[in-house]
Parts: structure tokens; sequence; C-alpha cells
């Protein structure tokens, strides 16, 4: 108290911001804890010009971030645009990852991480990464190690580092999303990043345990990746909608294109049905006087490829046996 008294007297007197010293000595400590101080308020601190300036607005291209060991230049773009001049120079894997790298050599902290992965996560697609297990664990091991970890059972109770663990969690969805497995060095980061009690380390543990009893319940299996010719995706669609071994797949028209009278390239689409026993019996039986409908299209989704289909409908008739 007695340092606190001489740090006042040496104020009021080279400053004089203070008000006479009898009514200093007035000031309750609930007016100190409130606000509520009397005093009148210095004014602004000076700082050099580095410091007033501020952090940039954006952030540098991927060009400026490979010079001088990642220090930043003059050119300036935003994060979005860091991986559309990548993917202007080549779309791929490697490229991807050649972005990964310039950011983290950008500087140690890790400054803008949760926006960058968040970006990462957006682009994938783009650079056709979407499927491949070792980019998320580079995409994880962009998180800053050992800084969001809880010290003690408070943190860890009141969900320390929301946003963070938020992050993490949404990169292990979108694994989830395209049925990738995470590893044993998923898990290994996921500690050094967050603990090895956070919410983003339980989703590991639930996507460890459903996954393998979940891999092998869809009784129509899709080949991975899907296959490209038509004709093998028509076949897999009708095998998964008439649920019946003895049904036959027919060929009736395979996709050709030829050249018309205005040389203009002309696409024949391709046929193919599936028809079972019964269901060819009755078609033999049925009379040739009476309609049969054509009815359709309708939308077959095989993951991401849609597939239009078409049904023959007619109207049962008295001669058919066994049907009303």
């Amino acid at each position: 108290m007695s340092c606190f008294r001489r740090s006042v007297l040496a104020l009021s007197w080279r400053r004089k911001l203070l008000p006479p010293l009898k009514l200093a000595w007035k000031i309750s400590t609930c007016q100190l804890l409130s606000g509520r101080c009397p005093w009148p308020r210095a004014g602004p601190f000076r700082t050099s010009a580095r410091t007033a300036q501020g952090p940039p607005s954006s952030h540098p291209s991927l060009a400026d971030l490979q010079k001088d060991g990642g220090q930043q230049e003059q050119a300036l773009v935003t994060y979005e645009d860091l991986f559309e001049e990548a993917q202007r120079q080549s779309g791929t894997r490697g490229t991807y990852e050649r972005v990964l790298r310039a950011f983290c050599k950008r500087d140690i902290r890790r400054r803008g991480h949760v926006e960058f992965i968040y970006m990462a996560l957006r682009k994938m697609p783009e650079f056709g990464v979407e499927r491949e297990l070792a980019v998320y664990n580079k995409l994880l091991d962009v998180f800053p190690k050992e800084v969001f970890v809880p010290r003690n059972y408070i943190q860890r109770m009141f969900n320390h580092f929301p946003r963070q663990q938020e992050c993490a969690i949404q990169v292990l969805e979108q694994m989830e999303n395209y049925g990738i497995l995470p590893d044993v060095e998923t898990k290994t980061l996921l500690i050094q990043v967050f603990g090895a009690k956070s919410h983003p380390l339980r989703k590991f543990q639930r996507l460890l345990y459903w996954f393998p009893r979940f891999r092998h319940v869809n009784p129509f299996p899709l080949p991975q990746p899907p296959p490209s010719d038509p004709v093998e995706i028509a076949r897999l669609g009708l095998r998964r909608i008439a649920n019946d071994l003895s049904s036959q797949v027919t060929v009736y028209q395979a996709p050709r294109s030829y050249l018309g009278p205005d040389a203009l390239e002309v696409r024949v689409p391709h046929i193919v049905g599936i028809q079972s026993p019964d269901q060819r019996d009755l078609l033999a039986r049925h009379d040739s006087r009476r309609p049969v409908f054509v009815e359709g299209p309708f939308p077959l989704w095989l993951r991401r490829t849609c597939v239009q289909y078409y049904i023959l409908r007619g109207d049962p008739g008295a001669e058919s046996p066994g049907i009303e």
C-alpha cells in the first residue's frame, strides 16, 4: 500500500493528473474496482509506426509465402485467392500440400489457422484430395501444438478453446462424410493439439468404433471409385431396384455417337433393362390389345451419380391368374 501511495504522489507532482492529495486518499476500493475513479484519464499511449499500423487485413500470396523463409512481401491476397492461384498452376495433390507447407512456414504461431483450415476444407474437392487420409493428417498438423491443451479440470470441463475444437471436429466430420477411417497418426495429432480428453478425440473414438461395424451393412455395395461407363452404372442401379437374384440384365442399346447430315455429332443414349422370370411370363401372356404404359423418369442416386430409370406398367386383366 505504501508503494501505491508513493506512485500516486509521484504522478500528482510530475504530470498533475490527480485531484488534490486529500481527495485522492478518500477514493474507496469499490470505486477502483468498479471503474468509477474520479481521476482524469491520461492521453493515448504513444507507439511505434510498426505497431500503430495494426495487422494486415489480408494474407500473402503463394509466391510471397515461399520467399525469404515465409516472410511477407508487398502483394497481399486472401486465403481463397491463395488456393485459386495454386489451382491455376496445377490443381493436384502436390500443389495443395505445397500451400499447406507455405502457410506453416509463414508464422510459427500459425495466426489465422482456423480460417485457413475452413478454406482448405472447401477447396479439397477442387484439387481431388477429399478422399486422401494423408492430406487430412497434414491439415490437422496446421494447428499449433500444445497450445490448446487444458491445464486443469476446470478448463477441460468448460470446453477449452471451443472455436479451435469445433474446427477440428469439422475436419473429422468431412472425413466421415467421405468414408475415410482415421488412423494412429490422426490420434497422435489430436492428442498433441487438444489433449487426451478433448471433444475432437472423442469424435475420433466414435468414428473408430462405428465405422468398422457399418462398413459392410449395405447389401448393394458400390465400388470405390464408381465406374465411369454408363452401362455399368445402369447395371448397378437396376440390381439395386430389382432385388431378385434370378433377374436378368439386358443391354438393348449401347451408347454411341455419329455425325449427322449437318456434320453435327448425334449421341444415341443407352437402354438397359432388367426382368425377372415372373415378369417375363406375365408380359408374354399379356393381351396385345391392352396398352402398356411407360412411367418415369425416376431418379436413383448412386453416391454422387444420378441415374434416371423408367418402368412398364399395364392394367391387370381378368385372364391373368392370381392377379386382382
